[in-house]
């Protein structure tokens, strides 16, 4: 069994530390005007505001990246993280990764339909860490698929499930709408989403061509 060592981000922390940096600024700015307005420019207090936020989520940040360590064998894998997780290949269904630009998401789907996702964004830890795990993972599950005749399938797209037919169908739907029934300046709304909804369906009827699509 070898051991890597990664670091994750928590995700649900970082959210609510951004939303708690932005309420100070609001909520202070609120405060200034009812009860300071005559006593300190609101100029004044609106700077002195942001660089609260900004230094409360300065000092908090550290608390967005963990460090977790992953076991991993030829039969399955453990993740130690707030809890040990064990996970042997025969439960999985699926996984998929997603390196972005941001990061990587790395997402584990089992057969009872429940999910395992680890998240590394670049901008608070070493995702070339998960980077260097992960590809010792996919040859392990290539390994595991090829001993076992397992069919743990490598999701390489979100869009490559049957069912992204009828979302981007439902989309596209929408989006020609707002071209009919919109005028500028809110018709770049539609103008806007349009491209990705193109790029969308190449993805979609590429992973048709190559028979990747799954039913999950």
């Amino acid at each position: 069994m070898q051991d890597y060592t990664f670091e994750y981000t928590r995700q649900g922390f970082a959210y609510l530390l951004f939303a708690l940096s932005f309420a100070i600024v609001v909520f202070g700015v609120s405060l200034c005007c009812i009860l300071f307005k005559d006593i300190i420019p609101l100029g004044i207090a609106v700077i002195v505001l942001i660089g609260s936020g900004i230094a409360f989520f300065l000092l908090n940040k550290h608390q967005i990246k963990r460090t977790g360590i992953a076991k991993l064998s030829i039969n399955g894998l453990t993740i130690e993280q707030d809890q040990v997780i064990n996970i042997p290949f025969s439960d999985l269904k699926y996984y998929y990764i997603y390196d972005g630009k941001n990061g990587i998401v790395f997402t584990l789907g089992f057969g009872d339909a429940t999910k395992f996702k680890v998240e590394a964004n670049k901008s608070f830890c070493n995702d070339k860490l998960l980077k260097e795990f992960l590809s010792d993972f996919q040859l392990a599950i290539d390994s595991y698929n090829a001993q076992n005749k397992a069919n743990i399938i490598h999701l390489e797209t979100i869009f490559a499930r049957k069912r992204t037919l009828f979302v981007l169908s439902i989309i596209t739907v929408l989006v020609i709408l707002g071209f009919c029934f919109t005028s500028m300046p809110l018709t770049l709304l539609p103008i806007g989403v349009s491209m990705s909804i193109l790029l969308a369906w190449i993805r979609y009827f590429q992973q048709r061509s190559k028979n990747k699509l799954v039913d999950f």
